[in-house]
């Protein structure tokens, strides 16, 4: 199966990348510029020890069966609507969260379409899965990390059992909580999990997570 991860440069797509590698999978690193994806797919093979290939972002979801939007939120639809030829009838991941920064708080902003993912899968008409909103890249991306964490996702059902597959491989526990309009409530965890850490910092980790059950 050939994986791509749009945008997939920082830390949550260096994480996805090497940790789908090192498992078997196909990965195509996508960039707006195709020089940047091959660089940085360069670096992500020495990691995983796999290889992995970049391109731009419209030749990686053309080449792919399943693609993670793995792109500031400001940014994925109008990357949605730009690819949405290539991307349609796809499997698509969404952990895009619309939130901003007020003073020390963050909000989540609530979309006119009821959430990010909903919104991409209007724009393309992809098989959308909701999931990874609340996982902290920086260790995700690190491979000495064990990987044992509740992953919750919601959305179209074959999707769902696609990326459920894919993501016990990893080692995630995966809970499926519903169809993709529960996508507003996965997203607006990752801000209010922003928020506790902000107000409460002698009492948590930096690296909160949170096991659900």
């Amino acid at each position: 199966m050939r994986i791509a991860l749009l945008g997939g440069t920082g830390n949550l797509g260096e994480g996805l990348a090497v940790r789908l590698a090192k498992i078997g999978y196909k990965v195509i690193v996508g960039s707006r510029l195709e020089e940047k994806a091959k660089r940085i797919a360069a670096e992500y093979s020495k990691i995983a020890e796999a290889e992995i290939v970049g391109m731009t972002n419209k030749d990686a979801a053309k080449n792919c069966e399943v693609a993670f939007f793995t792109i500031p939120w400001k940014y994925a639809f109008e990357i949605a609507e730009t690819l949405k030829d290539e991307l349609r009838d796809k499997i698509l991941v969404s952990p895009i969260v619309p939130m901003k920064k007020e003073g020390e708080i963050f909000q989540y902003v609530q979309l006119p379409e009821g959430s990010a993912a909903e919104k991409i899968a209007s724009i393309t008409e992809g098989k959308v899965v909701a999931a990874f909103h609340s996982i902290p890249a920086e260790r995700f991306a690190n491979l000495n990390e064990k990987i044992d964490w509740d992953l919750l996702v919601c959305g179209d059902q074959e999707a769902k059992k696609v990326l459920t597959e894919i993501a016990e491989k990893m080692g995630f526990r995966v809970l499926d909580v519903g169809p993709l309009n529960v996508a507003r409530q996965l997203e607006s965890l990752t801000p209010l999990i922003l928020n506790i850490i902000i107000r409460n910092k002698n009492k948590v980790k930096k690296e909160l997570t949170i096991k659900f059950i």
